[in-house]
């Protein structure tokens, strides 16, 4: 039986969210320089169980060879007797630090297993004295990757990937969460640089092709003309791509504004015709 550093069960209908999350998993890249506290841990063999099927001797070896167990959270999977009798088995024979929540669909209440919502007793004073008891509902900390729109979705799943890959691991997320944003923020310095010398280099061109123009006539101001319209098309798709990403956005209209001075300086103004 081969062993397991992670397995996710979901209900049937969402299994679509467990495999994404898988693959978003395996894809991970630790930053450089992590220091594991078990250089033999890993993270990178997954099973996705999102069958629905019953509980029988193949279930429990699959269980009793994996470490960590993720559960996918959704109205469906509150009721399904698959992953109730999955987490209660692992529960037996691991921590609960080796079990997490994912939150993919409705609110907490009508989401998660029974199992994960602890209810206690606590004492109240009122304001004239007197002590009354009262039952409190304590949710578990859970990972979410509810979104509105594709691209909060999608950021949430980046996020949560850390999060998850952390704990398999035995990090503190948010050290692992810093490491990310450095190597995040050293990309897309890298590509607004890129993104800046597309933008003089086509600057530059306007620049010749202007002087040409006033010696070829016709002919080179067509070829200026349609310069600035892909000079036009990239200040629109270059902030776009970045969109989901405020700092890299930040750097990206930077770098646009900077070209569009250049442009200014020699009148050669994109998204102006003469």
């Amino acid at each position: 039986m081969e062993n397991y550093d992670i397995c996710i069960i979901a209900a049937p209908e969402d299994a679509a969210i467990a495999e994404t999350l898988a693959g978003s998993i395996r894809a991970y890249r630790l930053p450089r320089g992590v220091a594991l506290p078990n250089p033999k841990l890993d993270y990178h063999s997954i099973f996705v169980d999102c069958t629905g099927s019953e509980f029988d001797d193949s279930v429990k070896l699959l269980l009793d060879h994996t470490r960590y167990l993720v559960v996918i959270c959704s109205p469906e999977a509150k009721d399904s007797e698959a992953i109730k009798s999955r987490l209660t088995y692992f529960r037996h024979f691991r921590r609960t630090e080796d079990i997490v929540a994912v939150i993919v669909r409705g609110e907490p209440a009508d989401s998660f297993p029974e199992s994960f919502i602890e209810r206690k007793v606590v004492q109240h004073i009122l304001p004239d004295m007197r002590v009354v008891e009262r039952e409190e509902t304590i949710e578990p900390v859970a990972a979410d990757l509810r979104g509105d729109t594709p691209a909060r979705r999608k950021q949430l799943l980046r996020y949560e990937t850390v999060r998850i890959t952390a704990s398999v691991l035995g990090l503190h997320p948010d050290a692992l969460e810093q490491r990310q944003q450095r190597r995040r923020n050293r990309a897309i310095l890298a590509a607004v640089a890129a993104a800046g010398c597309v933008l003089l280099a086509i600057s530059a061109l306007f620049l010749r092709l202007g002087l040409i123009a006033r010696n070829e006539g016709r002919i080179a101001e067509a070829q200026a003309k349609k310069s600035i319209e892909v000079a036009d098309r990239l200040t629109q798709e270059l902030p776009a791509l970045f969109a989901e990403d405020p700092l890299a956005l930040s750097y990206v209209q930077e770098a646009i504004d900077q070209a569009q001075a250049v442009l200014d300086e020699i009148g050669l103004t994109a998204g102006e015709e003469e």
